[in-house]
């Protein structure tokens, strides 16, 4: 790739977000980085329920009324949503060691067909696929994200060629055990916070272990994607490296 081309980025939101509230969170990282990357934004396809307060932190926003979203499109206001829950009442926790895994096949598939078409709101691939040169991925979305490095690296795929995830950790669904049985060679960036109460320390240094010479940068704030001044760097060095790829 051109050093000079823009890098195509898919962005995986977090546990209780949607595609507009990531995006809407993640402002300030694309003004740092907009002269090297454009990012795209999907929604998952599993709403949260109405009255599941447990893990609004998730989201960094205060819990839900009652009332929640009635919307379930991705077009207007989908509410928030998840990959999948941990949980048969549809509930996630990261924490959750379980046999449950609701939804999450949906999420992969659904994935592998953006990421094969190289588009988040066309249906086919166009005539100038470009496919995307890497995914962006928080918490929840972080988690499924460095599962779907190990499928495209066990099933020889090319969706992208890269992978930065954010407060990410390793699932502890058994139903997802089988894909951590090996490490992948993509080139990695693992952001995550000092004082992070919601994903732990050592649950994102755990799922180092499965990454080949993975970059890291601990900030020193909590559960969120970093995005001030002294990241800025860490950023732009680490795209100006994947444009070369």
């Amino acid at each position: 790739m051109a050093e000079n081309k823009k890098l195509r980025i898919l962005c995986i939101h977090g546990y209780r977000q949607n595609a507009k509230t990531f995006r809407e969170k993640t402002g300030a990282l694309r003004k740092l980085t907009k002269k090297h990357a454009d990012f795209d934004y999907i929604t998952a396809p599993h709403r949260v329920p109405p009255g599941n307060m447990g893990s609004a932190a998730w989201a960094g926003l205060p819990a839900p009324d009652e009332k929640g979203s009635s919307c379930d499109t991705q077009t207007a206001d989908p509410g928030e949503r998840g990959w999948w829950f941990s949980r048969e009442d549809e509930y996630f926790k990261s924490t959750d060691y379980s046999d449950v895994s609701v939804g999450f096949e949906q999420s992969v598939d659904m994935l592998r067909k953006v990421l094969e078409k190289g588009n988040v709101e066309s249906c086919e691939q166009s005539d100038s696929f470009q496919g995307y040169d890497g995914v962006l991925a928080f918490s929840q979305g972080a988690s499924l994200l460095s599962m779907l490095c190990l499928i495209q690296q066990k099933e020889q795929r090319k969706w992208f060629k890269f992978a930065i995830l954010v407060a990410g950790f390793k699932s502890r669904s058994s139903k997802h055990s089988h894909h951590y049985q090996e490490k992948t060679s993509i080139p990695s960036l693992h952001v995550y916070g000092e004082s992070d109460q919601i994903v732990s320390n050592e649950m994102s240094e755990e799922l180092l272990q499965y990454f080949d010479n993975p970059k890291v940068w601990i900030h020193p704030g909590g559960h969120f994607v970093p995005a001030t001044g002294p990241q800025k760097h860490m950023y732009v060095d680490f795209f100006k490296e994947m444009q070369k790829l």
